[in-house]
């Protein structure tokens, strides 16, 4: 296969992923995701398990089942939770749930709500504008597909001379590697550049950050305590009694190049959207 054939099937099917994480909610045919593709529906099933690794149908019900675990701490009941996930009953959604996570959601929602962390974060609220970034995904446990995003958007970065065009760099970790099998959790190392005139090309990709309203908390120090910090965040949301918008949450990291930073002084921000 040549290469330019190899990166447009790569960027096809990278929008298509970007698309039904944005609309997975909705009832996503073969037809119109094929379009979106720009494939023929007769050979997109079989280019899209090439590159992702799934079918397609497995991996919109991954990304849907995903989507929901936040949920489960807010006032949200599991029948407003299915029906905000595209799933027409209770049942089918409870059934699809259990099946993909070994867990009822009834239970999942009980454990979800204990308390976790152990501090109360204050948070300060914005509103933001949609934000463009180009940006490389992994998938893998998070102590490695995050390192291993970063070194693919790093080498694109030094092969376009992006030195002071870089503005800000983000990171999403979608899935909730507590009850995600850990090679399918997908992370995204992005970049915000100041320079328009560069375009993603094979595994770098183009979306936007939406933007909106966002509780946003400060994380001090190692990347490797996150996860604390996401709890007292959980925390926060089940007794402030916040309304999620449907969107994922994003970390933006105040230090553009960490190596030249002290480990106890990095600074991130977690953006979680709020109504």
């Amino acid at each position: 296969m040549k290469k330019t054939t190899k990166d447009d099937y790569l960027q096809s099917i990278y929008k298509v992923i970007f698309y039904i994480e944005q609309n997975y909610s909705e009832d996503l045919t073969l037809e119109e995701l094929s379009k979106v593709a720009g494939f023929s529906k007769y050979h997109f099933h079989r280019i899209f398990k090439s590159i992702v690794g799934e079918n397609l149908s497995e991996y919109i019900r991954r990304v849907r089942l995903s989507s929901t675990t936040l949920k489960f701490k807010t006032n949200l009941n599991i029948t407003q939770i299915a029906q905000i996930s595209g799933y027409e009953t209770n049942a089918s959604f409870s059934k699809a749930f259990k099946n993909h996570f070994g867990i009822t959601p009834k239970e999942f929602s009980k454990n979800a709500k204990k308390r976790k962390g152990d501090k109360m974060l204050k948070p300060k609220i914005l509103n933001i504008d949609p934000i463009d970034v180009l940006y490389a995904r992994k998938t893998g446990d998070y102590r490695t597909s995050a390192d291993e995003a970063w070194n693919v958007i790093v080498d694109f970065a030094y092969a376009n001379d992006l030195s002071g065009k870089v503005k800000f760099r983000y990171g999403i970790a979608h899935d909730n590697p507590a009850i995600v099998e850990s090679d399918k959790i997908r992370y995204d190392a992005c970049l915000e550049i100041n320079d328009k005139s560069i375009k993603p090309n094979g595994k770098i990709q183009a979306k936007q950050l939406s933007g909106g309203k966002y509780a946003v908390f400060m994380h001090n120090g190692s990347y490797e305590q996150l996860d604390k910090t996401y709890k007292n965040i959980g925390d926060w949301i089940v007794d402030s009694g916040v309304e999620l918008r449907d969107e994922p949450q994003f970390q933006k990291y105040l230090d553009l190049d960490p190596r030249e930073v002290e480990v106890q002084d990095l600074q991130t921000e977690i953006y979680v959207p709020i109504k």
